[in-house]
């Protein structure tokens, strides 16, 4: 019997040794035992995609050389307690690509427990049919849960550009707690009409299946906040009292669309007493905060002109920081 494509693209047992001090649950067992485990807040960071391009044109033209060890520098001179890492590590999700990757983050990423979100460039292909593979193996599940300084925090594969309804009924259940409620996921759901592309595209820029029970899900229970990656930008939008942010800024090309959200950058997050505040620390040394007022835009179906006023959206923010 021939070998599946997933076989046949499986680490080798060099490659998972080599990767085991970085799987899910070795990370979150060093999680538990920091003195933030049982305290009322918590301070933590958020990195979006890092990925440098499969193609050696798009990393001539739009990448610099660099960026995620700058930003993984940065995260630990600030006092967190853990990074998250909201997907696509890697150009595709080979072993080779991954062993690359594992070996920067060995020179660049210790000191801090570091948790990972699946991106569609993570699967055996970022686009078309796929597996998850090599991820799962060398991390350990795409969906996974871990209460800390009485929060809850979900990761959410949207990798495959939908959620199934096994895993909508899966988060409906863990997020059925009196904790406050964090969710991570790589894509965000497409139906906001923000940060995607337009007509036919605009799918590239969010995942369709299962987007309006997610948004419904989240609602339902309150979540705090909702971080995505997958858009090379930085945004925030409030829909149905859940405040949702785009964080695509690790370190992976910077497509050229004359808007004033592409930047590379990192996010701290802080929960405490008083609710979530956010940090945004770009690539010189500057820093913002995100303002706490509600910054509500019209779902897609009620705007013809939604990428204008996500433009405007991000313009108040950088404004407000007094940077635009």
């Amino acid at each position: 019997m021939m070998p599946s494509h997933a076989d046949r693209h499986r680490p080798s047992e060099d490659l998972a040794r080599f990767a085991a001090r970085w799987r899910t649950e070795r990370q979150l067992r060093l999680l538990s035992r920091l003195p933030s485990a049982g305290a009322d807040g918590v301070r933590f960071a958020v990195l979006g995609d890092c990925e440098p391009s499969r193609f050696w044109l798009y990393r001539k033209l739009f990448n610099r050389e660099g960026v995620f060890a700058g930003h993984m520098h940065a995260i630990l001179k600030q006092r967190v307690a853990f990074v998250v890492q909201l997907g696509d590590m890697v150009e595709k999700g080979d072993p080779h690509r991954y062993q690359r990757f594992l070996r920067d983050l060995r020179r660049v990423g210790g000191g801090r427990p570091y948790l990972t979100v699946i991106g569609n460039h993570d699967r055996s292909r970022p686009n078309g049919k796929s597996h998850s593979t090599v991820y799962r193996t060398l991390f350990g599940a795409s969906n996974y849960f871990f209460d800390h300084a009485h929060t809850r925090f979900v990761v959410l594969d949207s990798s495959a550009k939908r959620l199934t309804p096994s895993q909508l009924r899966w988060l409906r259940m863990v997020l059925d707690t009196p904790l406050r409620k964090i969710v991570f996921t790589h894509m965000p759901p497409v139906h906001l009409g923000l940060w995607g592309g337009t007509g036919r595209f605009h799918a590239l820029g969010g995942f369709v299946g299962g987007a309006r029970e997610f948004s419904q899900a989240v609602a339902h229970a309150k979540v705090s906040r909702v971080y995505m990656g997958h858009v090379h930008a930085f945004g925030v939008q409030d829909h149905m009292g859940v405040r949702y942010v785009l964080t695509g800024g690790g370190g992976s090309a910077l497509f050229p669309s004359g808007n004033s959200d592409r930047f590379h950058h990192f996010l701290t997050v802080e929960i405490g007493p008083g609710g979530v505040r956010e940090s945004v620390h770009e690539l010189d040394g500057r820093s913002f905060d995100v303002p706490s007022a509600p910054i509500i835009l019209p779902t897609r179906e009620h705007s013809h002109s939604w990428a204008a006023l996500a433009r405007e959206a991000g313009r108040k923010i950088l404004r407000a920081a007094g940077l635009a």
